[in-house]
């Protein structure tokens, strides 16, 4: 029964978050618990600060756009993103292979690019989160594809719940820059039963 419990209060934690907090509609601080956490909720009053670091980065990633990059290099840089940088769990990944108006979209919603960034950033701990390709990652002038298991652990004030997911990811490219205009992942699972497989 218990199990029962947490499982409840993870969903009812876990879901909201997934769509509330790379959109930036939810905050916390410190003194308060989140009224849903994901994507878009765990940056509280440090999200000013992030905000002006990101319009920095923002700023230098538009004066170097990697344009029409060749499709085998463009493989290898988002096989790194992947594996090495973890990017599913980490939003570290080579901007200037996206536009700026890029939209990232997953089973819960659509963020823009800097709040895909920073939502995921602070959403998961690097640490204990794992990406792993389990195909090739392909490309072509028109798009990169590849397929992915993961676990992922929140970030949450108390508890930091283990949720294992797996699926595949499209990026697809402007026919002039090449540049990623649009990121989607597709779950293999119903966002419903990534909730119930979390692990404490």
């Amino acid at each position: 029964m218990r199990a029962a419990y947490v499982v409840v209060a993870l969903a009812s934690l876990l879901a909201p978050a997934a769509h509330a907090w790379r959109s930036g509609a939810l905050k916390v601080n410190a003194r308060s618990a989140p009224r849903a956490v994901g994507r878009r909720v765990l940056g509280g009053a440090s999200l000013a600060g992030a905000a002006a670091l990101l319009r920095v980065r923002s700023a230098s990633a538009l004066e170097a756009k990697r344009r029409n990059v060749p499709p085998k290099e463009l493989a290898e840089i988002v096989t790194a993103d992947v594996v090495e940088r973890q990017f599913l769990a980490t939003a570290d990944f080579t901007r200037s292979l996206y536009d700026e108006s890029a939209t990232f979209t997953d089973e819960i919603d659509s963020y823009t690019l800097d709040k895909f960034i920073t939502g995921t950033s602070k959403l998961f701990v690097k640490d204990k989160s794992n990406v792993r390709l389990s195909s090739p990652v392909a490309a072509d002038e028109k798009r990169v594809e590849f397929s992915f298991e993961e676990t992922l652990c929140f970030n949450l004030p108390f508890i930091k719940p283990l949720v294992s997911l797996s699926g595949r990811v499209v990026l697809e490219r402007d026919p002039e820059s090449g540049l990623f205009t649009s990121y989607r992942e597709y779950w293999d699972q119903k966002p419903a039963d990534v909730i119930r497989s979390a692990t404490f």
